[in-house]
Order: structure tokens, then sequence, then C-alpha cells
């Protein structure tokens, strides 16, 4: 791969850890909303922290298709040989990266539908 693909790819991942970062801020203070709610049975709380949640794992799932996208494309560019080992470590990250955007997926759908936080939700 050349090296100005490399690096530009090095610019995104970088930018990508300040998206985590503000991922992680944006889930302690959920986490905070959530809290209130079950304390204070504050139901303006629930629909914040629900909001931030839906907005957290948005963002997270198109990070996921981000490398789907990048890894599909690594291999689309390699000989397809199942001998080699490079390709294989590459079609077992797009493996990985696949699952994690399903469950990425499963996380928003199942935050979007719930209605009534029945139990300490899961990010």
């Amino acid at each position: 791969m050349n090296i100005g693909i490399k690096l530009s790819r090095l610019k995104t991942e970088n930018f990508i850890w300040f998206v985590y970062a503000f991922i992680v801020i944006a889930a302690l203070y959920s986490n905070h909303l959530e809290e209130d709610y079950y304390t204070k049975k504050d139901k303006q709380a629930f629909y914040k922290q629900k909001a931030i949640n839906i907005t957290v794992l948005t963002i997270a799932f198109f990070i996921y298709l981000y490398f789907v996208l990048i890894i599909t494309e690594d291999l689309n560019n390699m000989e397809k040989n199942l001998q080699n080992k490079d390709y294989l470590i590459t079609l077992a990250k797009l493996v990985g990266a696949i699952l994690f955007l399903i469950g990425g997926a499963i996380q928003v759908i199942s935050e979007i539908t719930q209605t009534e936080p029945d139990e300490i939700g899961f990010i």
C-alpha cells in the first residue's frame, strides 16, 4: 500500500480517537442521567440519556462502517489467495469489523425502540 494512503488513514484514525474521547465523556454523562432517573425518578433525565445513547451509538456505527469499507478496500487490492497469511488476517479483520457493525446496528435499534428503562443499559 502506498505510504500516502497509509498516512491519510492514520490522520483519519487520529480523528476517530478524538471522537472516541467525546463518546467516553458523553457515555459518562449519560450514565449520570440514568442514575438520576433511578434515584429521583426524573423522566426528563431518562429521555436526555436516551438521546445521548442514540447519538453515541450512531456515531460508533459509522466508525465501524468506515473500518468495514477500509478493510474491504484492502481485500480488493490483494490477491485472493487463502494460502497468503496477510490475506487471511485481513479477511479475519473484515469478519470482526462486520460483527462490530452488526452489533452496533442492534444496539442502535434496541436503544431507539426502548420506551422505558427496565434494566441498566449497555454501551
